[in-house]
């Protein structure tokens, strides 16, 4: 049966908004999308969106979060040289690899905090964010037609 109108945005924006919540993220959205009757396309396409979001709000909003004392005593204890270094030399790749591993909110805190490139940071977490929903999208569809079949 055809999803109508209302609810697959209902459906999206459950979807989204799940993406976009902390510790739920990428891991969560796509079997709240996939329950929810979304098409796997519209399923990464709202995870993605959902969970990209927060980069682009950490980073400028950056400044008003440094209102708050205990988070600059938490990035000041980030802040080191050999650091700063490491992320300009291999930034782009420990974004790659850890982002779905530590979340987008606190990778984009830090990289943040480390002065990266927000070229670098937008595009590594997106490309993280996209890989990693395109495989778990596939792989849950793909053990729900192994499940279903055989």
């Amino acid at each position: 049966m055809a999803m109508g109108w209302v609810e697959y945005w209902l459906a999206a924006a459950g979807t989204w908004f799940t993406g976009f919540f902390p510790l739920a993220e990428i891991y969560v959205a796509v079997p709240v999308g996939i329950a929810a009757g979304l098409d796997p396309v519209s399923v990464v396409f709202w995870s993605v969106l959902g969970n990209f979001l927060p980069v682009p709000l950490i980073h400028y909003g950056y400044e008003r979060m440094l209102r708050w004392a205990w988070l600059r005593r938490w990035l000041a204890r980030l802040d080191s040289e050999s650091v700063r270094a490491a992320v300009n030399r291999h930034g782009y790749w420990f974004v790659l690899v850890m982002t779905p591993w530590s979340g987008v909110w606190i990778m984009a805190v830090a990289a943040k905090a480390l002065r990266m490139r927000a070229s670098v940071l937008f595009w590594a977490t997106f490309k993280s964010i996209a890989i990693y929903a395109i495989a778990i999208t596939a792989l849950i569809y793909t053990g729900l037609d192994w499940w279903t079949t055989g």
